[in-house]
């Protein structure tokens, strides 16, 4: 039976429903695909992003070498932001306490073995159980993304991705007391029937089809607390799936001279995409269980200008900005952006990569490695205080792309860039380069020193390794989270 306002004219409904309220106008958008097209096609969720809090007060960052997080802001820390969250129910920090997650304000967290969803502006947190039998115990937190969008719902997901299958061995990981390690090295020397036999399972488990056509994922929901397994059913073109072994070839890209275990996702227009080895992206549609794959810009890294960079692969990121979804990629100085143009949900093409921005990056690095950095806005791990410290890019000085030489002959060597985030809302993203921190805006290549990154208690790690992970926070004032403080 129709409702009625199924029967309104196109332009009449949206001019209803852009009224709404912008968690309210999220939820209209769910209602059916023609309520949806409405909105979208008018760039209706745009129009009012403008209401929804998402100002930039810092970035969490995991150091390599250190027990607990670090937090780079500018100036000193609000005080209604608890970037340390001490409110956490253990106050003391174990040696694994990180942030693993980050969406609109609210963090996953790990402390040693426990794990929480905690908002640090309001100062509370929930026990996030472990999903059901994870694959690997040492690294599946890595594979919990956080899915949390206030426009639409105060409620939360946590969705737990498996693993590609393992490349099988032809040996034990250890056999009559020896090592994994010295036992590979005696491969060549294996029978032949059991090289066979390895050969075949390899090329078995290398042929599967990854992502599988019906892929499993484990969801935990708020709402119920409880972890339940979804099943995504892949959408789209069958040729951009891969193989298990196209993901084997393609191993973690470096970060700081260590793999990243993590891949980045990406919250936009309801929909969640996760970057994964292999070359592809993962749309999510949660209200649909369905997903689709898309592919990664192919990189041209062929021609290389340097002989001594010890970065084999590019960094990559997956980010969010003023445009939508954003593809970076960093190899040996030279930046480049991309960014996902969407098409009409009528139409069966695909989402297509468009390179938005091509920079060299080492004139502006060279510059500030030149001259002593005195200057800065921004502060890691700052004291509490009561000022408002949300970070406008307009009030900073910035330092031309082209740089500056000058007459001491000093030597620059690389040791590596950083990628730490993307501005939510401005075209600008955020680097790290020997242990300080910048801001690079991409529509001017403009360089801009924000201060150092050199965190206290890294033991006797080198100074050219000081990111792991990082994560660019934007507060949420309201959640429905347990409040430690007040039990009632």
């Amino acid at each position: 039976m129709s409702t009625g306002m199924d029967d309104l004219p196109e332009e009449m409904l949206a001019h209803v429903v852009r009224r709404l309220p912008p968690r309210s106008l999220a939820v209209c958008r769910s209602v059916c695909k023609n309520w949806r097209a409405v909105v979208d096609a008018r760039r209706l969720l745009h129009a009012v992003a403008h209401l929804v809090p998402r100002s930039l007060r810092g970035i969490f960052i995991n150091h390599i070498g250190k027990e607990t997080h670090s937090f780079f802001s500018r100036g000193a820390s609000p005080s209604r932001v608890d970037h340390a969250l001490s409110f956490l129910p253990r106050r003391r920090m174990c040696h694994t306490s990180r942030v693993l997650d980050h969406r609109n304000g609210l963090l996953i967290y790990q402390n040693g073995t426990n794990l929480f969803v905690c908002n640090p502006a309001t100062r509370r947190c929930a026990a996030l159980p472990p999903p059901p039998t994870p694959t690997d115990q040492r690294f599946y937190r890595h594979r919990l993304y956080l899915m949390f969008d206030p426009t639409v719902s105060l409620h939360y997901d946590v969705l737990y991705f498996p693993e590609v299958p393992e490349k099988p061995k032809p040996y034990p990981e250890r056999r009559n007391g020896r090592s994994a390690i010295l036992i590979r090295y005696s491969y060549d020397n294996l029978p032949p029937p059991v090289r066979e036999a390895y050969e075949r399972d390899v090329n078995r488990v290398g042929s599967m089809e990854w992502p599988p056509l019906s892929y499993g994922v484990q969801v935990y929901s708020s709402r119920t607390g409880q972890w339940e397994e979804t099943r995504f059913i892949r959408q789209g073109d069958s040729s951009a799936a891969l193989t298990v072994s196209d993901v084997w070839s393609d191993p973690p890209a470096p970060s700081s001279n260590h793999d990243i275990l993590r891949c980045h996702a990406v919250c936009w227009r309801g929909a969640f995409y996760v970057h994964c080895r292999g070359g592809f992206v993962m749309r999510f549609s949660l209200l649909e269980e369905k997903y689709e794959v898309i592919k990664t810009p192919r990189l041209d890294i062929s021609a290389r200008s340097r002989t001594d960079d010890e970065h084999e692969k590019p960094i990559k990121h997956l980010g969010k900005s003023k445009h939508g979804v954003y593809y970076t990629s960093i190899h040996d100085y030279h930046l480049r952006v991309w960014i996902l143009r969407q098409v009409s949900e009528r139409s069966c093409q695909m989402p297509e990569w468009e390179l938005k921005y091509q920079h060299d990056l080492k004139p502006s690095f060279l510059h500030h490695q030149r001259k002593a950095e005195v200057d800065r806005s921004w502060i890691l791990d700052p004291v509490e205080d009561q000022q408002n410290n949300e970070w406008d890019s307009d009030e900073d000085s910035m330092a031309d792309a082209e740089g500056e030489t000058d007459n001491r002959g000093s030597t620059f060597s690389y040791s590596g860039v950083d990628f730490l985030g993307c501005h939510p809302y401005k075209e600008i993203i955020f680097l790290g380069n020997r242990f300080r921190g910048y801001a690079y805006y991409l529509g001017s290549s403009k360089l801009e020193y924000l201060g150092s990154l050199s965190p206290s208690g890294l033991g006797c790690f080198p100074l050219m390794t000081p990111t792991l992970e990082s994560f660019i926070y934007t507060p949420c004032m309201d959640d429905l989270l347990y409040d430690q403080n007040n039990p009632s």
